[in-house]
């Protein structure tokens, strides 16, 4: 639905954060599931056992279906074995098998998330951060350099236990917190179809490097706007796409943060109304750049953002009620 009240910058700030790393129990449950009646017939097949006579047939066991494979994702503490196994066998699968694994292992990823998040209890977050206290290292290290640099063996088992699960630890406002690890999908590029690789390109780009982070964003006006471009493609090249509804409404948080900014950088400043001079350079740059165009064709966002740009220039770059009026217009939130 569209919000004839839209809400705070510092909700949607959080809310792109956790939507795009998969962390947000709304889009856990919303997140798609894999074909049924595919996943009935997919197989992976084992490696291949030599008979004994010519009449003997294949053991059962040298076959195994996709629904084996979600048998060994009943529970967050399987998620070891499963990343394993997936990783050992998915060569032996098509592309159409292979993504259907894969998602059925991002699907689990979600929903065991909320349970490894339990495990960094008010204990473990003192720890963590007595380990940084001394050393003066901000707490955001990837997790296989928090493993290296704990000595406590407890703390070192759970970070083993999270990377092995196909985790990543990010720090947000000082808590300490596990998000789904998508540079781990890397070993899957060559078995899974082209738009689960790009699928997992978007999703990686912001675990890697967030784009807020304490309702502020952290990363150029320029990437923000890259970034969304991406998924507008995606949304318009792969319109049947298992994880198409993920992206669209990941789109709708960015779109409106390339509008908007966020509460500790506000596109226009709440005070003297002037447009962040970053945000007008850098948008610029990309607008009057001509590979911009031919990377991203059919671009609604660049048309409209052209557009908010060619007013903003009319009133030296001063947000006015008909600057307001067309963010409303372009830019409204979609949940």
């Amino acid at each position: 639905m569209k919000l004839s009240n839209p809400i705070t910058i510092s909700a949607v700030s959080t809310l792109l954060v956790l939507q795009t790393l998969g962390c947000s129990q709304q889009q856990t449950s919303a997140l798609p599931t894999v074909n049924s009646s595919f996943e009935s017939t997919a197989e992976l097949a084992a490696p291949a056992q030599k008979s004994t006579t010519s009449q003997a047939s294949t053991p059962a066991s040298s076959t195994i279906t996709v629904a084996h494979f979600k048998k060994m994702l009943t529970s967050s503490s399987k998620l070891p074995q499963a990343v394993s196994y997936l990783k050992k066998n998915i060569k032996k699968v098509t592309p159409s098998t292979g993504t259907l694994l894969v998602l059925t292992l991002e699907n689990a990823q979600n929903k065991y998330l909320d349970a490894w998040t339990d495990q960094y209890t008010e204990s473990i977050q003192k720890k963590l951060m007595n380990m940084y206290a001394s050393t003066g290292v901000y707490g955001d290290e990837k997790v296989e350099d928090m493993i290296k640099r704990t000595t406590d063996p407890a703390l070192k088992k759970l970070l083993s236990n999270t990377k092995n699960s196909g985790y990543q630890i990010i720090n947000v406002e000082g808590y300490y917190m596990p998000i789904i690890d998508y540079d781990q999908y890397d070993a899957y590029d060559d078995y899974v179809t082209k738009d689960i690789n790009d699928y997992v390109d978007i999703m990686a780009e912001e675990s890697d490097e967030p784009a807020l982070m304490d309702a502020g964003l952290v990363i150029g006006w320029d990437k923000l706007l890259v970034r969304t471009l991406d998924m507008e493609q995606f949304i318009l090249k792969y319109p049947h796409s298992n994880r198409l509804s993920v992206i669209q409404q990941n789109y709708s948080y960015a779109v409106y943060t390339v509008f908007y900014g966020a509460d500790n950088t506000p596109l226009f400043d709440s005070t003297s109304k002037t447009i962040d001079p970053d945000a007008k350079k850098q948008y610029l740059d990309l607008l009057n750049d001509t590979d911009t165009a031919e990377d991203y064709p059919s671009s609604t966002l660049l048309s409209d953002l052209h557009g908010l740009m060619d007013l903003a220039a009319q009133s030296n770059y001063k947000l006015t009620s008909k600057l307001e009026a067309y963010r409303a217009q372009v830019a409204p939130l979609e949940l």
